[in-house]
């Protein structure tokens, strides 16, 4: 809660992929030790608004880097998306009777994942919510997110961070040999013909998707043999379950269009996690639907979440962040 005036708004921030602590502690080097959750809060409270974090279940606090986190794993393994949009709803429950909160407006801060879980409980109109901020967002389902990651165009917007000088989305033999040596280092100092796939000279999606298509193949093998250890082992802290039942639901962009009340999107053009495009298509359709109630805004060069590690090291908020911490004041 805000030390001083509250402004009578209260920011749920619904977590991404994975386990998750109130807290989210993490280290950057050997001694930038901090608190995901803290920056929101400080910025959030700043500005009156309360603000609420909360640890996903099976999870706890713990000292050991780099997540900071006790999951009971197997669990875990059992936690999916209609669990998360349960235990959001009897949060949301709880905090309505707080005698500070009872006359608030609610508002759900979705980061990735949690874009998904907060438009379903606003769906199901199971707890009054009266606005939505959604950062990250994937436009369709997790699976189908999951393959265009490893597709190679997750692949090449990394790489044209850093290799892509003149700007027309390929990477030419010249520009990577010329480029900053800085950038070749966080490569790997890997050679353009290691990268070259196709061998025409070029780095396009295509050569990425073609190295990264074995891994591909076993990630779903291990989707389809429900190989729950591979998995949270060898890609993410996730289990076969909660795939399973993402890739059930319909189009995140469908159930965005489908809902009324003021929803407001944050996504870095950079975003290798959720691609822009499908944000970007989800604006036009919106505009074509008169849906009104739907804001977009994009951002160059900003990444999956909106450059927020930026924050942390050089302590400068970027305009993401700035245009999202502005919205709730203004709503």
């Amino acid at each position: 809660m805000p030390a001083d005036e509250y402004s009578g708004k209260i920011v749920i921030e619904v977590p991404g992929t994975g386990p998750n602590t109130y807290l989210n502690k993490r280290k950057i080097g050997r001694s930038l030790l901090f608190n995901y959750h803290d920056y929101f809060a400080e910025e959030f409270n700043r500005r009156g608004i309360a603000y609420f974090s909360y640890s996903t279940r099976y999870t706890e606090l713990d000292t050991i880097p780099p997540n900071f986190d006790k999951v009971n794993k197997e669990r875990f393994f059992t936690y999916t998306p209609s669990t998360k949009v349960k235990d959001l709803e009897e949060i949301i429950k709880f905090l309505k009777q707080h005698p500070r909160l009872k006359s608030s407006q609610f508002i759900l801060l979705g980061q990735s994942e949690g874009t998904i879980i907060a438009t379903l409980l606003v769906e199901n109109d199971s707890v009054a919510i009266d606005a939505l901020l959604l950062c990250g967002t994937p436009t369709d389902d997790v699976f189908s997110t999951i393959q265009w990651q490893f597709s190679g165009e997750a692949s090449m917007i990394n790489f044209r961070k850093f290799f892509d000088i003149n700007g027309d989305g390929i990477i030419q033999k010249n520009e990577y040999e010329n480029s900053d040596p800085r950038a070749l280092k966080r490569v790997g100092n890997l050679s353009f013909a290691a990268l070259d796939s196709n061998e025409d000279s070029l780095l396009t999606a295509e050569d990425f998707g073609t190295q990264l298509q074995p891994r591909l193949a076993a990630i779903n093998s291990a989707i389809e043999n429900n190989d729950n250890e591979w998995i949270w082992n060898n890609f993410f802290r996730i289990g076969t379950d909660w795939i399973d039942e993402h890739r059930n639901l319909r189009p995140n962009s469908e159930r965005i269009l489908n809902l009324d009340i003021p929803i407001f999107i944050f996504h870095g053009d950079d975003d290798a996690n959720c691609p822009v495009d499908g944000i970007l298509k989800l604006q036009e359709t919106a505009k074509a639907m008169n849906k009104e109630n739907i804001h977009v805004y994009t951002f160059e060069g900003h990444d999956h979440s909106l450059e927020f590690l930026g924050w942390v090291i050089h302590e400068t908020m970027p305009e993401g962040l700035r245009k999202l911490f502005v919205t709730a004041e203004e709503l």
